[in-house]
């Protein structure tokens, strides 16, 4: 079996409105993208930051030993990082792959298209 590594942009960027005149909000009542902490890589179970969420600040090398049960079931991601991170297709780095670019770059927060489907692990890159 061949295996393809293809490095490419997989997030699709998101539209972020913020006004000025938004009321302060704790960080017990964050939802979605607004939950992901500065300086992590964020990824969750739904589409556009919903259901359950991950955050990672170095790697994770297989999703599947982990509780949210996001392993092959990564349908939104941000990185909050300085660094761009790749999601692979298996455990351990393994397989084809897809990059996030690092914020505030475009791609780097977005839903994950059908590649999100296959996600196992992830590690900056």
């Amino acid at each position: 079996m061949h295996v393809g590594t293809r490095t490419g942009l997989v997030l699709m960027m998101s539209a972020v409105t913020a006004g000025s005149s938004m009321p302060a909000v704790s960080a017990a009542a964050l939802a979605g993208y607004d939950a992901c902490p500065r300086g992590r890589m964020c990824i969750w179970h739904d589409q556009n930051g919903g259901g359950a969420r991950l955050s990672f600040a170095h790697k994770a090398r297989d999703l599947s030993e982990l509780e949210g049960g996001l392993n092959d079931h990564v349908l939104s991601a941000w990185n909050r990082t300085g660094r761009r991170w790749c999601l692979y297709e298996h455990a351990h780095y393994k397989g084809d792959k897809r990059a996030a670019a690092r914020e505030p770059l475009a791609g780097s927060k977005g839903n994950t298209s059908e590649f999100g489907y296959k996600i196992s692990s992830l590690k900056p890159c």
